[in-house]
């Protein structure tokens, strides 16, 4: 997966390993695009997912949503698309946007649910501040 150089959002191409027997896409290959694509979003803010969600890290992946509306198959070339969809005191929601990279045709949608792993003084689990302001920097 790579960002383009011209269009927002993150392109890949569908592997043979990631599809069905029927030669769709299969539904955890949606969550892991989605995954991808938002530790590349969120490295061009300054953060580093993959440290923030492991076991010592700051948040924890708390949900997950796929809708799908088309299925790609083997070999199609496609583009995530990446916005932070909610933010509050306890963590943040990033919303996706799963296209054909040609023509644009809408295949899925998605989300993905972070919450803070750290608790605060009164035990409830908080952003960090210094996350909490980066993430707010993306809403502007």
């Amino acid at each position: 997966m790579s960002p383009h150089p011209k269009r927002p959002g993150f392109h890949f191409r569908v592997r043979y390993a990631e599809c069905t027997a029927h030669g769709e896409l299969g539904l955890a290959s949606y969550i892991n695009y989605f995954s991808e694509a938002a530790a590349q979003a969120l490295s061009e803010r300054g953060m580093d997912l993959r440290t923030l969600t492991s076991r010592s890290g700051a948040l924890r992946e708390a949900g997950y949503e796929v809708a799908i509306q088309a299925s790609p198959g083997y070999d199609d070339e496609l583009e995530v698309e990446v916005r932070l969809h909610e933010l509050d005191e306890r963590g943040f929601t990033l919303g996706f946007g799963l296209q054909a990279a040609r023509g644009g045709k809408p295949l899925a949608r998605g989300a993905i649910r972070y919450d803070a792993r750290s608790s605060g003084p009164d035990g409830a689990c908080r952003l960090p501040l210094d996350l909490h302001g980066l993430l707010q920097e993306w809403l502007v």
